[in-house]
């Protein structure tokens, strides 16, 4: 399985941020190898990179989205997310390439 990851990025959590949606920097999206504006992945918050092989792992249905708005090295996620995360003020997005959806890891840095 090839997992692909972003580098440190800082966190940017909002009640109006969507527990559905992440948005990053297209430069970010490039890193995991996302190439359109919208992707559906199944989102693991929290854990660590064997969350993927874990069959007892909970996942949710979530979009990321990709908007040049978004500053370069953050990411936009909900405010229960970032509690999920212990408030962590930097984290590392995974992304495994899976079927039918990737599998993308929020994981604390």
């Amino acid at each position: 399985m090839i997992i692909r990851e972003t580098g440190f990025l800082n966190v940017l959590a909002d009640f109006s941020f969507s527990e559905k949606e992440l948005v990053i920097n297209p430069n970010d999206g490039f890193d995991l190898g996302l190439m359109q504006t919208e992707a559906t992945v199944l989102l693991f918050v929290g854990g660590g990179p064997d969350v993927f092989d874990d069959t007892n792992a909970q996942s949710i249905p979530a979009r990321v989205v990709q908007k040049n708005e978004c500053r370069l090295g953050t990411v936009e996620m909900s405010l229960k997310h970032s509690k999920t995360l212990d408030n962590a003020r930097k984290v590392r997005l995974h992304l495994a390439e899976s079927e039918p959806y990737p599998k993308l890891l929020i994981y604390p840095g």
